[in-house]
């Protein structure tokens, strides 16, 4: 990963393959050690086309472009830092008859910023890093680690099967928890090399709800079923009426609604003992 226009190399590391994971990994960890760009470019490979990544750079506000077919030149700085690194990392790696990957990634990240970093450059008259940290700051913060993990998911939409409250993705099943067993159709966010953190999210405001987990198909088959509460609506019990009480039942429910409202009869007895004059309702 190079920053375009200091030619700065913002992370370089060597993987056993080339695939959307390795991609994500590598990126992470460049937009970690520089800045959160506005935009990045590509190739057209499967890897940077991937679901996963399409959704990361939306979710981080960075524009995707990728090179035109049959377009090399697009690609020309990138061409030009890979002779570098054929021309005076690996010349000085020939002698190393027993190298692993992790001491090839060791000596790449001091050749890196010890050597290429801080030498000058040819177009440039100065050295990348010191392009980098002359010209405009136009970089964003990096958020964190999780938060990176969290962007680089595609999302996807399953249906629950109610015979048990699973459902299939990836080839692999995932249970649902019994609290969601209403919910017919799923939408869930997940990355395709890590199935540990499948998440359960709103398909409206897209917030996760919760994390979603691999079947147990063994513990599950030997483990009893817990039953589901039923909530039913609790119906006031009204009070039997006497026997000989001609009231109807609507009158009845009507008045016992009203005591339970805890206010007293809204009206004023009238008292034979006193004077009209006395009457509060005059």
């Amino acid at each position: 990963m190079i920053d375009d226009h200091s030619r700065l190399a913002c992370h370089l590391q060597w993987y056993l393959a080339e695939t959307a994971e390795t991609f994500v990994h590598g990126l992470s960890q460049a937009l970690q050690k520089r800045a959160l760009p506005r935009a990045l470019m590509t190739d057209n490979g499967a890897p940077m086309l991937a679901a996963e990544v399409t959704a990361g750079l939306h979710t981080l506000g960075i524009v995707h472009e990728t090179t035109l077919p049959y377009s090399p030149y697009q690609n020309a700085k990138q061409e030009t830092f890979w002779a570098s690194v054929e021309s005076r990392l690996m010349a000085m790696l020939e002698g190393c008859a027993e190298l692993t990957l992790e001491r090839l990634n060791e000596a790449t990240q001091a050749w890196v910023e010890m050597e290429y970093n801080r030498r000058s450059h040819s177009e440039l008259g100065c050295s990348p890093l010191a392009r980098y940290g002359d010209g405009t700051d136009v970089g964003r913060e990096c958020p964190g680690s999780e938060r990176l993990r969290q962007a680089f998911r595609t999302e996807a939409v399953r249906t629950q099967r109610r015979s048990d409250g699973t459902f299939s993705l990836e080839s692999t099943r995932f249970e649902v928890p019994s609290r969601y067993r209403h919910l017919a159709r799923l939408t869930v966010r997940y990355a395709r090399w890590d199935l540990r953190t499948v998440e359960l999210i709103d398909p409206l405001s897209g917030t996760p709800i919760c994390a979603l987990y691999p079947l147990d198909k063994t513990a599950h088959a030997s483990a009893a079923r817990r039953l589901h509460a039923v909530r039913t609506p609790t119906v006031p019990v009204l009070p039997d009426p006497p026997a000989h009480s001609p009231m109807a039942p609507l009158l009845r429910a009507l008045m016992v609604e009203y005591a339970a409202t805890g206010l007293p009869p809204a009206y004023v007895p009238l008292s034979n003992d006193a004077p009209l004059a006395e009457d509060p309702l005059r």
